[in-house]
């Protein structure tokens, strides 16, 4: 048992595991990364015995964990515990043999203590006290956000919340009470959605229980920039875009209810030609794909930093004149920096707007890229100013019930270009995908055959990216013609 959820998910959990949505591979890739980080922590606190029974196997997990205790073993991962039929497995404990007490490591894959870690955290130490365990001290270890690499003797932080996780002893039992009370009973604990159903993480109920409610598919909790208030709405019985009761929106907002209204699409022509005006030719259509792991493994690196592996150059030097494309693709295990940069600025050239969706995500990749290299510092800076964005543009002059609330690239470019601009079926769809293909791309075990795959997947990917972007411009531009 990990933290707390809702009682309604945590008797489906038990009850009904089979409305649970499937783990999808974005998920799968964050425990993966949380399991890569807690195996690296190991090595900080070396020495250790692993209690290496599978996670299923709870009676064996914690005998040998018992067996360790009694031989006082100064340091185990993943020890077993349970107490009233729940059940922990630490992270690592470490023995004190003075205090002849344990000191608890539980290992973080964040650069900060979380307000649910203490709650995840809490639940696991008191479960480890009641079984018995003498506790000296309770630390979080997660990942120090001043490291850089190679500087692989800072790489963790040690927080101690012995004081903070003693407090929050006394709320436990009578939540563990009111599980256990919950999941003997019949019938469903009648438990409304809320903002839980997505804090800290999406609950893997969330479709079913949202089917339960029947949201409409474009409601209230679409509306873009709506924050908290949504919620405000939901309780007061209000969902539907049509609803008579709505009010007290944003300008942006109210162009979405009306929209929905109508059924008639929103353009503002003239804005669309005043902003039109500030960009230059050539226009240079840029993305980047870019990995962030949790353990940097490139030069000056810090956990999470967004480094480019690829990107795409549509170039479009005049109106009346064909567009080119460049790309980049890194394919090994190498940093892709030296290599990007050359072939960026080679792309972006020297003159012309540089355009990018979301552009502040190209333009703090180049100001990391500058920070980096010394040798293109001032050449990657003066890109910077170059920079113009098509998002902020069509928020402010268009709308198509088909965006259903968002300005996100995918959701616009096939509602005003048509359905040949959707991503839907492309084996490399997003970004999330684009950085799990390159981690199999760079790995030693994926097969040529596999990594001539990924290859093309990637870069039609990116390239489509880029080309969606030329085609939503040259939209705007015709708005006007």
């Amino acid at each position: 048992m990990k933290g707390y959820r809702c009682l309604k998910c945590i008797y489906l959990t038990v009850h009904h595991p089979e409305l649970e949505a499937l783990i999808t591979p974005e998920t799968q890739a964050l425990f993966d990364q949380g399991n890569a980080v807690g195996t690296k922590a190991r090595e900080y606190y070396k020495g250790g015995i692993l209690v290496d029974n599978k996670p299923w196997d709870f009676t064996g997990a914690i005998a040998k964990t018992s067996e360790l205790l009694a031989k006082n073993t100064p340091i185990i991962y993943e020890a077993a515990f349970e107490y009233l039929g729940c059940y922990a497995r630490a992270d690592i404990i470490k023995y004190s043999p003075d205090t002849k007490k344990w000191r608890i490591f539980e290992v973080k894959s964040s650069t900060k203590v979380k307000p649910e870690q203490y709650d995840d955290v809490g639940l696991q130490a008191w479960i480890m006290a009641k079984s018995g365990l003498p506790i000296e001290q309770i630390n979080i270890v997660h990942l120090n956000p001043e490291y850089r690499y190679p500087d692989l003797q800072h790489l963790f932080t040690e927080v101690d919340v012995t004081n903070e996780i003693r407090e929050k002893y006394r709320n436990v039992q009578p939540k563990i009470n009111d599980i256990f009370t919950a999941l003997r009973q019949s019938a469903v604990p009648n438990i409304d959605i809320g903002s839980y159903c997505f804090e800290p993480n999406k609950c893997g109920f969330t479709e079913h229980c949202w089917q339960e409610k029947k949201i409409p598919d474009v409601s209230v909790f679409n509306l873009p920039g709506i924050k908290n208030k949504k919620w405000d709405f939901y309780y007061d019985g209000i969902t539907a875009l049509d609803d008579s009761r709505l009010s007290d929106l944003d300008e942006l907002q109210a162009r979405v209810v009306t929209c929905f209204k109508t059924g008639e699409r929103y353009i503002n022509k003239e804005a669309i030609k005043v902003a039109l005006s500030d960009w230059d030719f050539p226009l240079v259509f840029l993305d980047f794909e870019t990995i962030n792991p949790a353990i940097p493994r490139y030069q000056g690196c810090k956990p999470f930093e967004q480094v480019p592996f690829q990107f795409s150059a549509h170039i479009w030097k005049a109106s009346y004149l064909d567009i080119i494309h460049k790309e980049f693709l890194h394919d090994n295990a190498n940093d892709p920096r030296p290599t990007l940069i050359p072939a960026l600025l080679e792309a972006c050239g020297e003159t012309g707007s540089i355009v990018a969706y979301h552009a502040p995500f190209e333009k703090s990749r180049i100001q990391e890229l500058a920070e980096y290299s010394a040798e293109h510092h001032d050449a990657l800076m003066k890109l910077l100013n170059r920079f113009v964005d098509p998002l902020p543009l069509i928020r402010n002059t268009v709308y198509d019930n088909a965006f259903a609330g968002s300005f996100g690239l995918k959701n616009v470019a096939p509602a005003l270009l048509g359905e040949q601009h959707s991503y839907d079926g492309m084996s490399v769809a997003n970004g999330n995908d684009a950085q799990r293909a390159f981690e199999e791309l760079i790995s030693p075990d994926t097969s040529i055959e596999r990594k001539n795959i990924l290859k093309r997947a990637m870069i039609e990917y990116c390239e489509k990216d880029t080309f969606v972007m030329v085609e939503l411009v040259k939209w705007l531009y015709e708005q006007n013609l």
